[in-house]
């Protein structure tokens, strides 16, 4: 049975760090909205475990992660493929998963992305907060990272009888978007578009590849950088995350959710938030290429993304109703909920 609040502690760990959706409306403040870079699979694992809202997960980059879990625990990890396992037992990504008491939870061999998030019913408890969010920002040295012997707390305080749970839980595999395609990224025009004239559609017509020069603050992709037309002066101004600007050069910088408010780069496009999340997990050395998208499709994927999860969330938070217990240690029957 799952306790109401339990301690998880790193056992392995890297480039791991505590996590969440960020600080949106820290721009108010002049602080940048950070959070995990791929918000659709942070979002998903939270709907995975039945969370009514997105909680503080575990993101690790490229690396390994183990964590061990002192109660029995419902997980999920979303992502980048990688190979799970419960005590050395395979198990499987985009799936709620019951971790028994004292058994160890791996991620291994990220493959084909860049990140892994690992949720948890109740979400994890560390650290500090700021504005609201435990999100690192690295510019103000903020942030809990992981370390081995790390301990966070899990769990709401609300309890599971995993035991009586006979069957896994489902494959819930997110379905794949019809468009755009793998490795293509949605592009809006952006506001300096004009200043490019006809070379802004050049931006359409090669690969770019993802360089090692990638972090939360930005991208910088290589390839054909269209030219300006004019070269007058641009004074800084706040601009979207997403924003593909030339700064010069052969290559272009994407501004990723850790970037300052104000630039002064021409931006020739904005990728749309569904897309800024492939980008997340693409990998250095790995070809993208941009398509141009509308408004309208931008807002569709949006919408379908966030359809996903709160159909998913809803699904999970049924099953996992039926193994919650009340104060005594009784199963709720369907009556008492009720009540």
């Amino acid at each position: 049975m799952s306790s109401g609040i339990s301690t998880a502690t790193v056992v392995e760990a890297n480039f791991a760090m505590l996590q969440d959706a960020g600080r949106p409306a820290g721009a108010s403040w002049g602080i940048a909205a950070n959070g995990a870079l791929d918000q659709f699979s942070y979002h998903y694992g939270n709907a995975l475990v039945g969370n009514p809202t997105s909680l503080p997960s575990l993101e690790t980059v490229l690396t390994d992660l183990v964590v061990r879990f002192d109660h029995a625990a419902v997980v999920a990890v979303t992502g980048a493929p990688a190979v799970v396992t419960v005590d050395g037992h395979p198990a499987r990504s985009n799936q709620a998963t019951i971790v028994p008491a004292g058994a160890e939870l791996a991620v291994r061999e990220i493959r084909e992305g860049l990140r892994c998030y690992v949720s948890v019913f109740g979400g994890f408890q560390g650290g500090q907060t700021f504005l609201g969010s435990v999100a690192p920002d690295r510019t103000l040295k903020f942030g809990l990272d992981l370390v081995p012997g790390l301990e966070l707390r899990y769990g709401s305080g609300e309890r599971l009888d995993t035991r009586a749970r006979e069957y896994p839980f489902p494959v819930l595999d997110p379905p794949r978007r019809p468009f755009p395609a793998a490795g293509q990224l949605g592009v809006l025009p952006g506001e300096n578009a004009d200043l490019f004239e006809d070379s802004a559609a050049e931006l359409f017509a090669a690969e770019y590849v993802m360089t090692e020069k990638t972090d939360a603050v930005g991208s910088r992709l290589s390839g054909h950088v269209p030219r300006r037309h004019t070269h007058g002066e641009i004074l800084s101004r706040a601009l979207p995350i997403g924003s593909i600007e030339v700064p010069g050069g052969d290559e272009l910088l994407v501004l990723n959710r850790g970037r300052g408010l104000s630039a002064g780069y021409p931006v020739v496009g904005v990728i749309c938030t569904s897309s800024m999340n492939e980008l997340s997990q693409t990998r250095p050395g790995a070809a993208v290429r941009f398509v141009p998208i509308t408004e309208e499709d931008a807002r569709r994927l949006r919408f379908r993304e966030a359809e996903v999860v709160q159909s998913t969330r809803e699904r999970m938070a049924t099953i996992l109703d039926s193994l919650r217990v009340d104060g005594a240690g009784e199963r709720r029957t369907h009556e008492s909920r009720r009540r």
